[in-house]
């Protein structure tokens, strides 16, 4: 076996990986958090309300209790052993 061989093998563990239901679960968390990540600079600007306009300041905690969760299932998604 040679080091080509080792690559080529690494390669299509890399594309078994890629259907697997961990980074489905990853790629579920990344659509998760992105409305609140671009929620923000929006709400900045006077496009959109502000998520302190919305949930108030005691209730910002709901929009980052749930970005919080959605980038924890995205690291366990694309977690890699190596």
């Amino acid at each position: 076996m040679t080091v080509n061989d080792d690559r080529q093998a690494s390669l299509s563990n890399d594309e078994q990986q890629n259907l697997s239901p961990l980074r489905i679960a990853g790629w579920v968390g990344v659509v998760v958090a992105t409305p609140f990540f671009v929620w923000v600079p929006l709400g900045f600007t006077s496009f959109i309300p502000s998520m302190i306009d919305v949930f108030g300041i005691v209730g910002v905690r709901i929009p980052a209790a749930v970005t919080i969760a959605g980038l924890l299932l995205a690291a366990v998604g694309f977690h890699r052993i190596e």
